[in-house]
C-alpha cells in the first residue's frame, strides 16, 4: 500500500469539497492536491528523491499537511520534529536522520541561527512562514509557484515512509522507521473506530509532529473528511475552532481534555457538533473520565499504543464508555483497550512466555502496524522485536474478554502532558553540572500532568547547589517539558542495588503510595 493512495482517493471522490479550513481559508481537495504535486516538483527540484529525508520544523497549519503528501510524492522520507526540543536536540536529530531539507515556520526559523554551521547534510532550508524571508533560506510559495510538473515516486509497501523520534532510553533518541504498510494499516484501523466519513471535521489540535495526530491525518484524508487547524493547543483557541467549524472529530490527551472542561467560559460554546473524542498518550484519571461523559454529549474513545505501532494497537471502544452499569461494565472503564483489528496483543513474562490471563508482565504487539525498526540501531532493533513481536516496555495484564490493562513501566519513562520522557536523558543533563555526585529521575502523580519530573540528587562532598540552579542548568540542555519540575536533596548516597543500581522503585514508592496502579 501506500500513503499516497488516501490523497488519490479524496481526489478523485471529493475534488469539489473542502479539505482544509484553516483560519478564514477554505481549500477543496482539488486545490489541495495540486498544491501537493506543486511541491514535490519543487523538492524534486532541490535533490529530493527516492529515501532523500525533509525534516519539518513547523507549528500546525495546511502546509505541514502538505509537507506530508508533498515528500511521500516526490519518494522522500518524511521525519517530523517535535516542537519542544531545545536547538542541541532538534540539531542532533537533523543531522542522525541525515535530512537535506528542513522546512521551519515563522516561530521556528528564529531558531535558525542556533544551527548555522551545525547541520552538514541539510542542502536547503525552506521558509513556509508569512513573515520576512531569513537570510539563505527558500520561499515556500515562490518554490510551488515555480514548481516543474513532477515524477510522482511510486515508493509504498516496506518502503519506509517517516522516521518518528522518541526519546531514548540509553540517552540517544530513537528515530522510528514506519513504512507506508505501517501508516496505512493504523489508518485504517483508526478509521474503522471511529466510523470517519467525509462528512466528518477533524481538528489539528495535537501537534502534527506527533504520532497521536498523523494516525487520524491519513485514514480521514482517504475518507474524504475536511482537516480544521490551530496553530497549537490552547483551550480557547481549541473552542472556538471546535465551534466556528463544527467540528466532528477531535483528539485530546488527558491534559488538553482536563484545561478544556475546566475553561472558564467553556458553558458559552457550542460544541454540539462533536461526535467522538479520541484520547490517549496517558492513562486517564477515572474522575476525568466520568466528568467528561457527563459534560460531553458524544463517543469516546481510548487509544493505546506507542511510536513503534505507528502508534496504535489497541482500542477501548464507545461503548465500553459507560456512565452507569454493572460493576464489570464500570471496571473497562479503567482498561487500557482491545486489540485493534490488524493486531495481536500478549502479556509475557522475562523469557517472553505468555503468562495466564490476570497476571501482570510486559504487553508484546505483533502486526502489520509494528516498525521495520530504528534509524541506524540494529542491536536496539533486535532487542525490541526479538521473536517477531514489538515488547512495549508496559507493565499490564489481559483479563479474560482480552481487555488490556495497564499498570506500570518497565521502561524508564515518565509520562507528562501526553510526552514521553526518558529519565536518562534528564539524568545525563543533571549529571553534567559540576555538583552533582548522583541523580535519579522518577515520575510523581501530578494532577494536571499526569505525571510530574521529579529529580532525587545527592551532591558531592563540598559542593553546593539549588533546585532552582539544577533546573535553569537543565533548561540550557534539554526540552522545557523534560526538565524536572520539582527536585529533592539526599544527605546520603541514594539506596542502590547490589549490582550497584539506582533503586529507582524506592524514590517512587513514597509517592505512589495507596495509588492502584504505578503510572497516571
Amino acid at each position: 500500500m501506500q500513503v499516497m493512495q488516501t490523497l488519490r482517493r479524496a481526489e478523485l471522490l471529493y475534488r469539489h469539497d473542502p479539505a482544509v479550513l484553516e483560519g478564514d481559508l477554505v481549500m477543496s481537495w482539488g486545490e489541495f492536491a495540486r498544491r501537493t504535486y506543486q511541491l514535490a516538483g519543487a523538492l524534486q527540484e532541490l535533490g529530493v528523491g527516492d529515501d532523500d529525508k525533509v525534516a519539518v520544523l513547523m507549528l500546525n497549519g495546511h502546509r505541514y499537511l502538505e509537507l506530508f503528501y508533498g515528500t511521500f510524492a516526490a519518494g522522500g522520507v518524511v521525519v517530523p520534529l517535535n516542537i519542544r526540543l531545545a536547538p542541541p536536540e532538534l540539531i542532533f536529530q537533523i543531522n542522525e536522520a541525515e535530512a537535506q531539507v528542513l522546512v521551519v515556520d515563522d516561530t521556528f526559523a528564529l531558531m535558525l541561527p542556533a544551527f548555522a554551521g551545525k547541520l552538514p547534510t541539510v542542502r536547503h532550508i525552506i521558509f513556509a512562514g508569512q513573515g520576512k524571508l531569513p537570510d539563505r533560506t527558500l520561499a515556500y510559495e515562490a518554490l510551488l509557484a515555480e514548481a516543474p510538473r513532477p515524477k510522482v515516486a511510486e515508493r509504498g509497501e516496506d518502503d519506509v515512509a517517516g522516521i518518528f523520534y522518541t526519546g531514548g532510553t540509553t540517552g540517544r533518541p530513537k528515530g522510528v522507521m514506519l513504512t507506508h504498510d505501517n501508516i496505512m494499516a493504523n489508518a485504517q484501523n483508526g478509521l474503522i473506530a471511529n466510523r470517519g466519513t467525509h462528512r466528518d471535521i477533524y481538528l489539528h489540535s495535537a501537534p502534527m509532529f506527533h504520532l497521536a495526530d498523523c494516525s487520524a491525518t491519513f485514514g480521514l484524508t482517504m475518507s474524504g473528511a475536511k482537516h480544521a487547524f490551530i496553530p497549537f493547543f490552547e483551550p480557547t483557541k481549541m473552542l472556538e475552532a471546535i465551534q466556528r467549524h463544527r467540528v466532528s472529530l477531535a483528539l485530546m490527551i488527558p491534559t488538553m481534555l482536563n484545561m478544556v472542561l475546566n475553561h472558564p467560559n467553556y458553558d458559552s460554546y457550542d460544541l454540539s457538533s462533536l461526535r467522538v473524542i479520541s484520547y490517549g498518550a496517558s492513562p486517564i484519571p477515572l474522575a476525568l473520565l466520568r466528568r467528561a461523559l457527563d459534560k460531553l454529549s458524544c463517543d469516546f474513545i481510548q487509544g493505546y499504543g506507542m511510536t513503534e505501532l505507528s502508534p496504535l494497537c489497541a482500542m477501548l471502544p464507545p461503548e465500553d464508555h459507560v456512565r452507569d452499569g454493572t460493576p464489570e461494565q464500570l471496571k473497562k472503564l479503567k482498561a487500557a483497550g482491545i486489540p485493534i483489528y490488524t493486531a495481536e496483543v500478549r502479556v509475557v513474562d522475562e523469557n517472553d512466555q505468555e503468562v495466564p490471563r490476570g497476571e501482570v508482565g510486559e504487553i508484546c504487539a505483533r502486526g502489520p502496524m509494528v516498525m521495520k525498526g530504528y534509524w541506524k540501531q540494529p542491536e536496539a532493533t533486535a532487542e525490541a522485536l526479538r521473536g517477531g513481536w514489538m515488547h512495549t516496555g508496559d507493565a499490564g495484564y489481559m483479563d479474560e474478554d482480552g481487555y488490556i490493562y495497564l499498570v506500570d513501566r518497565t521502561k524508564d519513562m515518565i509520562v507528562t502532558g501526553g510526552e514521553n520522557v526518558y529519565s536518562v536523558e534528564v539524568e545525563a543533563a543533571l549529571y553534567e553540572h559540576p555538583a552533582v555526585l548522583e541523580a535519579a529521575v522518577i515520575g510523581i502523580p501530578d494532577g494536571e500532568w499526569g505525571e510530574a519530573v521529579h529529580a532525587v540528587v545527592h551532591l558531592k562532598p563540598k559542593h553546593q547547589a539549588t533546585a532552582d540552579e539544577l533546573q535553569h542548568h537543565c533548561h540550557a540542555l534539554i526540552a522545557n517539558y523534560k526538565c524536572p519540575k520539582s527536585i529533592s536533596f539526599s544527605e546520603q548516597e541514594l539506596p542502590k542495588s547490589g549490582a550497584g543500581k539506582i533503586l529507582k522503585r524506592d524514590l517512587r514508592q513514597p509517592f505512589w503510595e495507596g495509588k492502584e496502579r504505578q503510572i497516571n
